[in-house]
């Protein structure tokens, strides 16, 4: 199961990277044309606005799999490992929830905006939006690596590392 989502990871990682590049350029080309040509070019800003929302969905999936999402360890790190697994499931549970609902809403939104158009570059905004339902089924998975390893943890099946290094973790890198 590690394997598998450590390759997702991979993925996810890659396209955060080439939409940043793609990001990059578009706003780029903006002010070089701007500077330069005293020309405008019309299209990068939305480009790079609706890029930059996919990249921060999408990087976000990599930030709950590593446990760089907001916490409070005050309390976690004055119990046993044992509770501190129980605390990991519970806090994970809740995350599945909320992550089940950007889908289902994500989805709803995403087709509710298909028909309509993007200001400069006419594609329909559902894609834009379409990020919501993406991200959140991908961080709904590996929210379940994270549950699942928690709960090995919790009932004795496994020690030693955490799992991924979740919820509270965050800082750290593999």
């Amino acid at each position: 199961m590690t394997r598998c989502m450590d390759m997702l990871e991979a993925a996810i990682r890659w396209t955060v990277v080439a939409l940043l590049a793609v990001m990059v350029v578009a706003i780029g080309s903006q002010v070089f044309a701007r500077y330069l040509f005293h020309q405008s070019l019309y299209w990068t800003e939305e480009l790079g606005r609706h890029v930059m929302v996919w990249m921060i969905f999408l990087a976000s999936v990599i930030c709950v799999r590593r446990g760089f999402h907001l916490s409070i360890t005050l309390l976690k790190e004055r119990v046993s490992p044992h509770k501190q697994a129980l605390m990991q499931m519970l806090g994970a549970a809740v995350l599945a929830y909320f992550f089940y609902m950007m889908v289902v809403h994500g989805w709803s939104l995403t087709q509710k905006t298909m028909m309509q158009r993007s200001s400069a570059l006419h594609y329909p905004m559902g894609w834009v939006y379409a990020s919501l339902p993406v991200s959140g089924l991908l961080m709904f998975v590996v929210n379940l690596e994270v549950l699942v390893k928690s709960g090995l943890e919790f009932f004795g099946k496994r020690s030693g590392e955490a799992a991924a290094e979740p919820a509270g973790k965050g800082g750290e890198t593999k």
